[in-house]
């Protein structure tokens, strides 16, 4: 039964259909297996240096470079980080799990890995995932948890790097990230209280409620 539940989960987000699969069914450990530990070869999102999948249900507000933030049909703001720099240099690192977390697990998949750490804050749910060198932070409601690990999971699973193209940008010094402004391999994991992830992670709101569909994204790096 599992099995099925996986399998129409996979047909729903990669042939684009709409809504959302209802996997309450699933258990997060699942989802990272069947989804995110998968060497996925997706892609719709077209950038100088790599190129990503972004599943139905995800819409674009902004992209700056290496990061992006994207929104869900809950209005709930994924902030998307893409370390090229580490990809480029090959930085290893290593989480460790933090029992007092609803959710925390260290990810690896041969060369690739990372982690994934929720914390509930009052009513709510920072995650916070990271995998193959980027990282996605999202503020969820508690029912909205199984479709948010499933976005970001699509997401970090897709991920493919140009080392070609990345070597020119490193070498022309395009890529100048400073090490203490955002570091993703570590969680923000602190001792806030809930008005503080509020502030950081509100709600965003589309002035016209709407999320329309989206086939194909392709954005340009300006010049």
């Amino acid at each position: 039964m599992k099995k099925l539940f996986v399998l129409l989960l996979l047909v729903v987000f990669t042939t684009g259909c709409n809504g959302v699969v209802k996997i309450d069914s699933l258990s997060i450990d699942t989802v990272i297996d069947e989804v995110l530990l998968k060497n996925s070869k997706l892609s719709n999102s077209f950038f100088e240096g790599y190129k990503y999948y972004v599943p139905r249900g995800l819409r674009y507000i902004n992209k700056d470079q290496f990061n992006a933030l994207l929104q869900d049909q809950y209005h709930n703001r994924y902030y998307l980080y893409v370390d090229a720099v580490s990809y480029y240099h090959q930085v290893e690192s290593k989480y460790k799990v933090n029992p007092k977390s609803y959710y925390s697990k260290e990810l690896r998949s041969k060369n690739r890995f990372g982690y994934l750490e929720i914390n509930q804050v009052g009513k709510r749910y920072f995650i916070e995932m990271m995998f193959h060198y980027a990282k996605v932070e999202v503020f969820v409601d508690k029912e909205e948890l199984m479709d948010a690990v499933t976005y970001i999971s699509y997401i970090l699973s897709s991920i493919q790097y140009n080392r070609d193209i990345l070597e020119t940008l490193v070498g022309e010094n395009i890529l100048n990230y400073k090490e203490e402004e955002f570091d993703i391999f570590k969680s923000k994991r602190k001792s806030g209280d809930f008005l503080d992830y509020v502030e950081e992670y509100g709600k965003y709101y589309d002035k016209d409620n709407e999320l329309p569909d989206q086939d194909r994204v392709e954005i340009e790096e300006e010049n």
